[in-house]
């Protein structure tokens, strides 16, 4: 009896808990789908090196604060170990766990790193869209080809 009861416990912990991260967003993906990049929305591409710890704790950061900023800023993944990803990242000269930020159209406009706490976080993205919503003349630190 005493071990259905904690069997039973078990499961409903397991369910509670992962109803929490779906619900914080850490159940939904981030897509690897660069052909969002210019289509009327900024993006920011996250250059990520599967099983590296600094690109897996900026995925897990992003992830548990884009709910927030989904209508405003398409996340992206570039996964450095796909022939895609690493034409990408090798394009725009990012490292594991950088962020490349896209206007709406497409341009690039700045490679940052992910900052380690999430007031941080949000503080760059806050920044970042105004600049990408065209709120304020955007400078790139790319130069044009």
């Amino acid at each position: 009896m005493f071990k259905t009861i904690a069997v039973i416990i078990t499961i409903l912990v397991s369910i509670v808990i992962l109803g929490y991260f779906l619900t914080i967003g850490l159940g939904k993906p981030i897509h690897t789908d660069l052909s969002v990049i210019g289509q009327g929305k900024p993006v920011l591409v996250l250059a990520y090196k599967n099983h590296s710890p600094t690109g897996g704790k900026a995925l897990n950061r992003l992830r548990q604060i884009r709910s927030n900023y989904d209508s405003r800023l398409n996340f992206v993944v570039a996964d450095m170990g796909a022939p895609e990803g690493s034409t990408f990242t090798k394009r725009y000269q990012m490292f594991d766990g950088q962020a490349l930020f896209l206007t709406r159209d497409g341009k690039p406009h700045s490679v940052v790193n992910i900052p380690e706490d999430e007031q941080g976080l949000h503080q760059l993205l806050e920044t970042k869209l105004v600049i990408l919503e065209g709120n304020i003349e955007a400078t790139s630190q790319f130069k044009s080809h």
